[in-house]
């Protein structure tokens, strides 16, 4: 990377943070390019360099954190094949203590993008996660192909349902309280 790629990335980067910290405390719609150029430290000219509108900046910031939310669950190393079906549950605290905390610290842009799906392609993200992990761990547990995207679809909707309802109450209850809660709502080796 040359110095001026360097540069414009981070720049583009300052303003990611610059509309995330903002999120923080205002609804997207409210949030003007003014504010992000003030919060990022740039002028509205390099603002209209990187992006047409802020809803350009907000789908970069949306990529932003999902690559930082896939790193932190090191997906590409869990290698399903290799492992044994008692550690194939995902709905532990190993994985789920990681996943809300990163919703919790992020819990404005996931409200955001909940109400947006369709502008931040949310079902990228959810179609990495059904090839990479549901669908082989599924498979691994002997469940015909053909009902993979049935099963995924109803354990997603209720997990989503009851995430957002945490996010709507700003996160106040404990993630372990989270956790336990999606634990009894869903069968696992932990509690049946």
């Amino acid at each position: 990377m040359n110095k001026q790629d360097s540069k414009y990335f981070n720049t583009a980067r300052r303003m990611d943070d610059a509309l995330i910290s903002i999120l923080q405390r205002k609804d997207f719609e409210y949030i003007t390019v003014r504010e992000i150029c003030v919060e990022a430290g740039v002028n509205r000219s390099t603002f209209y360099l990187h992006y047409d509108n802020t809803v350009d900046l907000l789908t970069e910031a949306t990529a932003y954190i999902n690559e930082e939310f896939q790193k932190s669950f090191a997906i590409k190393s869990f290698n399903i094949e290799e492992r044994s079906i008692d550690e194939l549950y995902l709905i532990t605290d190993d994985w789920l203590v990681p996943y809300l905390n990163f919703i919790k610290d992020n819990r404005r842009i996931f409200s955001v993008i909940h109400k947006r799906t369709s502008l931040f392609n949310v079902d990228k993200t959810y179609n990495f996660f059904f090839s990479k992990v549901f669908s082989p761990i599924l498979k691994k547990f002997g469940v015909d192909e053909d009902k993979h995207e049935y099963i995924v679809t109803y354990y997603r909707h209720g997990l989503i349902a009851i995430i957002l309802k945490w996010i709507d109450g700003d996160c106040e209850d404990s993630v372990e309280k989270i956790v336990e809660i999606l634990k009894e709502c869903i069968r696992t080796p932990n509690n049946e």
